[in-house]
């Protein structure tokens, strides 16, 4: 993602303006062209044509936002985050995907292979820094894990399933499943509060 002051270059006498900002959230902003490359890339990502309707683009820029709020408060942080270097491995499942067909989908969609690595890298960071920032936060008791096998036995049972494991063949599971659900829900608490304090407007016209 490259957030960055719409720049203006002067021909002529005359400034023409390169990018239109689509979000500003505090003094930082997001660009229409950083909202398109975020749809081209999660549609690469997913297996999906290509849709740049308003409502898709809307999606992203809040996906976006909330990604800045992460990874600025990541910023102030001395947490060790992944580096671009790390991509490599990223790669590796994309690219056995998609095949021979990958440098063609890559024109396909219209976006480089640097354009993938920033979206897996940015999006990793955002995922690491939640980890680490909300997990050590998260507590449950054996209650709660019950509580959650229970749940998943009644969905099991709904869909047919014939064989259900038992609770402790399934306890490494509950606990990850459980620890998962409430560091997305804490980290959707803490979105909420930044979104209130923070001063994010969005540019309607862009996404029309």
């Amino acid at each position: 993602m490259r957030y960055f002051l719409v720049a203006m270059l002067a021909l002529a006498g005359f400034g023409a303006i390169l990018d239109r900002v689509t979000v500003t959230v505090g003094r930082q902003v997001i660009t229409e062209n950083d909202v398109i490359r975020d749809v081209r890339v999660a549609a690469l990502l997913d297996h999906k044509p290509l849709d740049l309707s308003g409502g898709e683009k809307r999606k992203a820029a809040e996906r976006l936002v909330d990604q800045l709020l992460i990874l600025q408060e990541a910023s102030f942080s001395r947490m060790p985050l992944p580096a671009k270097a790390d991509m490599a491995a990223a790669l590796g499942p994309l690219k056995a995907d998609y095949g021979s067909d990958y440098e063609a989908a890559l024109r396909r969609y219209q976006i480089s292979e640097d354009d993938v690595v920033e979206h897996l890298l940015e999006g990793m960071r955002a995922m690491q820094y939640t980890e680490l920032r909300f997990k050590p936060e998260v507590q449950f008791s054996d209650a709660d894990l019950h509580e959650l096998y229970s749940r998943l036995v009644e969905q099991w049972k709904a869909k047919g399933e014939k064989e259900i494991p038992d609770f402790n063949s399934s306890r490494d599971q509950l606990e990850k499943l459980l620890t998962d659900q409430r560091m997305a829900a804490a980290l959707d608490r803490w979105l909420t509060q930044q979104r209130l304090e923070t001063r994010i407007q969005y540019r309607d016209e862009v996404f029309r």
